[in-house]
């Protein structure tokens, strides 16, 4: 008994001794080299409780956007199954799969009302904390106190505005430009990071109440704009597999979970860019 008293006392001042030396190490490091920002960066993420907001995100994307991505495309297209059958034919899905991503996806006509209605509560509802939780990551990784007032319910408004004009932009591509050549989805996919760097970087901008330069949000807007449109190419390759995954063992409810985590990488490359951002900026300003 003795002994392993002894052995968990040793073990506890050898863990903090070690906990010691590396917060010793990571104070020491120069904030203006690559090691220092990417430690700066992950202290950040870490203050952002980055996890938990990433979650939140994806939730508030399911529950608030892909209702009204649903309702979009049955006023684009008269075709009660045309979301479904978008997907199927851009990710290639194999019959089981395609299946019940049509049972997940697929609405009739005679639900359109229905559906926009839906989708109008879960915007009032739940929609305007996408722009909440948003702003909240941005403040905490700027280090901010919480810029939060009464009017800024106008702001996540907008901002959710500004996520269903990318998802239309998305759903006219998708039915208007089918089988293009390879180029074209090259000129595509920079044109995507284009608009995406520009929400990334005047979404913040506006959130943060303009306490943060344009100049200084673009690094933010750019990681986050780049990271989106490689999950959108990889997606490419890897979503039959995804979707399969789940679908193999959870049916139905397995496609639901795969969009969600899937939604979920998305969202995690959103805090990610906004916790290096300042790290990459503090670095330029002082070196």
């Amino acid at each position: 008994m003795t002994d392993s008293r002894r052995l968990r006392s040793r073990a506890r001042v050898w863990a903090a001794a070690l906990s010691g030396r590396v917060r010793e190490w990571v104070e020491q490091q120069d904030p203006t080299s690559r090691r220092g920002a990417a430690i700066d960066a992950w202290q950040r993420y870490r203050e952002v409780d980055g996890p938990l907001q990433s979650a939140l995100l994806a939730l508030y994307i399911l529950v608030a956007v892909l209702p009204a991505l649903i309702v979009f495309e049955e006023y684009l297209d008269k075709h009660p199954a045309a979301l479904a059958n978008h997907l199927v034919d851009h990710y290639g899905l194999n019959g089981p799969t395609a299946r019940l991503l049509h049972d997940v996806l697929a609405n009739t006509r005679t639900h359109e009302f229905g559906s926009a209605v839906l989708a109008i509560v879960g915007a009032l509802i739940f929609g305007l904390g996408f722009g909440h939780v948003l702003q909240l990551v941005h403040s905490r990784a700027w280090r901010l106190p919480a810029p939060e007032r009464y009017s800024d319910q106008v702001l996540y408004a907008g901002v959710l505005a500004g996520v269903y004009g990318l998802i239309l932009l998305l759903l006219i591509q998708l039915s208007e430009l089918k089988g293009h050549p390879a180029w074209v989805g090259l000129l595509l996919a920079l044109g995507w990071v284009a608009v995406l760097a520009g929400f990334f970087t005047l979404a913040p901008w506006l959130l943060l109440h303009k306490q943060i330069h344009r100049r200084d949000l673009l690094p933010v807007g750019l990681l986050t704009a780049v990271g989106l449109v490689a999950l959108m190419l990889v997606s490419g390759f890897v979503m039959e597999f995804w979707i399969n995954l789940y679908a193999r063992d959870y049916g139905g409810f397995g496609v639901v979970l795969a969009i969600y985590f899937w939604l979920a990488f998305s969202s995690f490359v959103i805090v990610a860019a906004a916790s290096l951002g300042p790290a990459l900026t503090q670095r330029r300003t002082r070196s």
